[in-house]
């Protein structure tokens, strides 16, 4: 081979490593941009959720009747129904672990409210359901 021709094969392969290189930087740069988004956003979410904990009680959500924490007795048992198909979680919070999916008209029993979610016992299990798909008007009364 040529001596002219190995310093082309050369400079060949130094380009394709330099190549090789730079792609491999932006790959890594847009990866940590990706995550950084993503951190900025949850950073976004927890803080409205924080915000939301402060709020005053008659900006609570007012499809639903007032909450008693525990309830003491059967009277003061209060009654919430589902609107649509709403999944039941293990947590306040849509990353919470799926109880359950709940059918539009499932009778709840309301234990509490939190953070745009309420606590509630359906069929002797307590979970989460987001205060969104719940309504405080017993849909069989409407007939």
């Amino acid at each position: 081979m040529k001596k002219s021709h190995r310093k082309d094969v050369i400079i060949a392969r130094i380009i394709f490593a330099a190549i090789c290189a730079v792609l491999i930087a932006i790959i890594v740069l847009v990866a940590v941009m990706l995550h950084n988004r993503n951190e900025g956003k949850k950073e976004q979410e927890n803080s409205q959720m924080t915000e939301s904990m402060n709020l005053p009680p008659e900006t609570q959500n007012p499809l639903l009747p007032p909450v008693t924490e525990n309830p003491e007795t059967e009277e003061e048992t209060v009654f919430v129904w589902t609107r649509t198909g709403v999944n039941m979680r293990e947590e306040p919070n849509t990353e919470g672990a799926l109880i359950t999916v709940l059918e539009p008209a499932s009778k709840l029993e309301l234990l509490g409210e939190e953070e745009g979610w309420v606590k509630v016992q359906y069929n002797g299990t307590e979970g989460y359901v987001c205060s969104d798909y719940i309504t405080g008007d017993d849909p069989g009364e409407a007939e």
